[in-house]
C-alpha cells in the first residue's frame, strides 16, 4: 500500500497483512477486506504543538505506528470466461492509526547545548470513513473434482483454484492534523483462493 497528496507528508504506506470475506451471487459479488499495516510516521509534530520559543513540545515516539482498515464493497462480474473474470467494486473505507505521542521539554547540557526530556507518554488514535473502488481480476489456475462424496451431503464437489489480483483506491481526510492532509490509499492486493462447488450427484 502507498499513500498519495499531502496524506504522503504524514504517513507512510507498507506491506499489509490482508484477510477478508468474498460472497458472490450471480454477477453479484459483496466483499469486505480487513488489513493490517505498521506505517512510517513523517511528521515527527503531526499536531503542530510548540512551546513558547516555537520548539517542538510534542513529537512520536520511537514505537511503530499501526494502521488498520476495513473496506466493504459490492462489485458486479462485468467479464467472465473459463478462464478469467473482472469484477470492478466499490464501497467504504474505514482507517484507524494507533501510536504514541511524546510531549517534551527542553533543556541546556553544561556546554549550553538543547536536548529535550519527555514529559509524558501517552497513546493516540482516530480514524476516518471515505470512499474505496477495486476490481478484482480472477485467474482459473485448476480444477479437480473430489475422489470422495463429500460427508454432510454425501455428493461429489469441484474444487477451482484462482489467483486473485486486486488493485484498489481509497480516499481520506484528516482534520485534525495540523495542517489537515488529504490524499489516496492505493494498492495492489494478491491472493490465492479456492471454491468448492457440488456437483449435485
Amino acid at each position: 500500500m502507498t499513500t498519495t497528496g499531502t496524506i504522503s507528508d504524514t504517513f507512510g504506506g507498507g506491506a499489509c497483512f490482508t484477510g477478508g470475506l468474498t460472497a458472490d451471487y450471480k454477477r453479484l459479488r459483496l466483499k469486505a477486506d480487513f488489513a493490517y499495516c505498521q506505517p512510517n510516521l513523517k511528521n515527527h509534530n503531526i499536531f503542530n504543538i510548540k512551546d513558547s520559543e516555537g520548539r517542538d513540545a510534542q513529537i512520536n515516539s520511537d514505537a511503530n505506528a499501526t494502521q488498520t482498515m476495513l473496506g466493504v464493497q459490492l462489485g458486479y462480474k462485468v467479464f467472465q470466461n473459463k478462464r478469467f473474470s473482472v469484477t470492478p467494486a466499490a464501497g467504504l473505507f474505514f482507517t484507524h492509526y494507533g501510536w504514541s505521542l511524546q510531549d517534551i521539554e527542553w533543556d541546556k547540557d553544561d556546554k549550553g547545548e538543547e536536548f529535550f526530556k519527555v514529559k509524558d507518554l501517552k497513546p493516540y488514535k482516530f480514524n476516518n470513513a471515505s470512499w474505496m473502488a477495486s476490481i478484482d481480476i480472477d485467474i482459473k489456475l485448476g480444477e479437480k473434482k473430489t475422489l470422495e462424496p463429500f460427508f454432510l451431503n454425501n455428493r461429489y464437489s469441484r474444487l477451482s483454484t484462482y489467483l486473485r489480483i486486486t488493485p484498489w483506491v481509497a480516499g481520506a481526510r484528516f482534520n485534525k492534523i495540523d495542517p489537515a492532509v488529504k490524499g489516496l490509499y492505493t494498492g495492489v492486493t494478491v491472493r490465492a483462493t479456492g471454491f468448492m462447488q457440488s456437483l449435485g450427484f
